[in-house]
């Protein structure tokens, strides 16, 4: 039976199937003949798959074996009628609630591939723990070695394809011309929360998808303490540096910009503070070395960063691969530090972004400025021709 293909998937068929190809080559590598594929960022990957909500008590995601080609895509028996306008695949496995992890294993016996090594996502976001263990119990029962796919399918997307990168650069595009225009319309009165819905309209306007994650807009004495909050009916105050983080989004691709704005004033510490941050990025850049991890590079980036900053206005330094993203989080599981969960070296095709959050708590502000960073043979470079620089308004 041939491979159904959706309407219109997001990329040529011919990526998916190089990438499941990939897949198959590491399972064989790791001695392990099926992959039950649940995190979001890596079902996408391999078929187009998304949606607006992965029912945390269902193993959503798909089924590769080591030895046949066959995709087959497990979702909830409700959405019968939407994998096949979503997703690459060959079989639908359909489950509900409280008997998913039964009707899994059940599927996988009926294809004869509930014998051998296993491997499940356990660092997958979902299915929730007592899902997975579930699974891996009944498993179990029927003879299978149940053991860790962890970052399998994520170690394949570090290096992005030319095609992975045209939707980065269009997602890079269309920040710098949001937060050209934000620059024009940022005013004192207007509340975070506005400000927030501002970027992401006018990002929507371009043409961006939903992020993974709401615009941060931070402000005030506090904004620092509260980066990862959600923005608030603060009102903005005439002379305030707002530091304002968003991503854009093609085909799920994320490209990653934050700036500092002062809103109709003037803050020369302000400014001291992003041209360290401006100076560390360069250095970065300048440092990074193809064929090697990241983490010298980054090193000397954060040397030159502390040696014009004190410590008690570092909030971070830092960086962490971007990609494909689904809520709750942007961020991917390498780091320019490399001492994520997973190393990296860079190559080609290597996508991170960079950040210097700063801060002044006497004078009461932050100070952040974050880019997109993609290495290509000629090395390592941001994407945004936005000034790292404080914007007045």
């Amino acid at each position: 039976m041939p491979r159904h293909i959706p309407p219109a998937p997001p990329f040529d068929v011919a990526e998916y199937e190089m990438r499941i190809d990939a897949l198959r080559r590491a399972l064989r590598e790791a001695e392990i003949d099926v992959l039950l594929v649940t995190a979001p960022v890596n079902l996408c990957y391999l078929t187009g798959y998304v949606a607006s909500w992965y029912a945390p008590r269902l193993p959503v995601g798909v089924l590769v074996s080591a030895h046949v080609p066959e995709l087959v895509v497990v979702d909830w028996s409700r959405h019968a009628d939407y994998v096949p306008l979503i997703a690459l695949h060959d079989e639908v496995l359909l489950v509900d609630y409280g008997t998913a992890a039964e009707e899994l294993v059940e599927g996988l016996a009926r294809r004869g591939w509930a014998e051998g090594r296993i491997g499940l996502e356990w660092s997958a976001p979902n299915p929730v723990a007592g899902v997975l263990r579930d699974i891996a119990g009944g498993l179990a029962r029927l003879g299978a070695d149940v053991v860790s796919g962890d970052y399998l399918v994520d170690d394949l997307r570090v290096y992005k394809s030319a095609a992975e990168l045209d939707r980065i650069r269009r997602a890079g595009g269309m920040l710098d011309e949001a937060f050209e225009e934000l620059r024009t319309r940022l005013r004192p009165g207007m509340t975070e929360l506005e400000v927030s819905a501002l970027i992401t309209t006018l990002l929507a306007e371009r043409g961006s998808e939903v992020p993974a994650q709401h615009a941060l807009v931070s402000s005030g004495p506090t904004a620092w303490a509260d980066v990862h909050a959600f923005p608030s009916r603060r009102v903005i105050q005439r002379g305030e540096v707002v530091s304002v983080d968003a991503c854009a989004v093609v085909d799920r691709y994320h490209a990653n910009l934050s700036r500092a704005f002062v809103v109709d004033g003037e803050n020369p510490r302000a400014e001291e503070l992003l041209a360290a941050g401006a100076a560390s990025l360069a250095v970065l850049c300048r440092e990074a070395r193809l064929g090697e991890s990241p983490a010298p590079a980054m090193a000397a980036a954060e040397r030159a960063l502390r040696a014009r900053v004190a410590p008690e206005n570092v909030w971070w330094v830092g960086g962490y691969g971007l990609g494909i993203a689904f809520p709750p989080s942007w961020v991917g599981h390498t780091y320019l530090a490399d001492d994520g969960p997973r190393r990296a070296v860079l190559r080609p095709g290597y996508v991170s972004n960079f950040e210097t959050v700063l801060y002044d708590r006497t004078a009461g502000f932050e100070a952040a400025a974050i880019d997109t960073v993609v290495a290509t043979e000629a090395g390592l470079a941001p994407l945004s021709r936005v000034p790292r620089e404080l914007l007045h308004t």
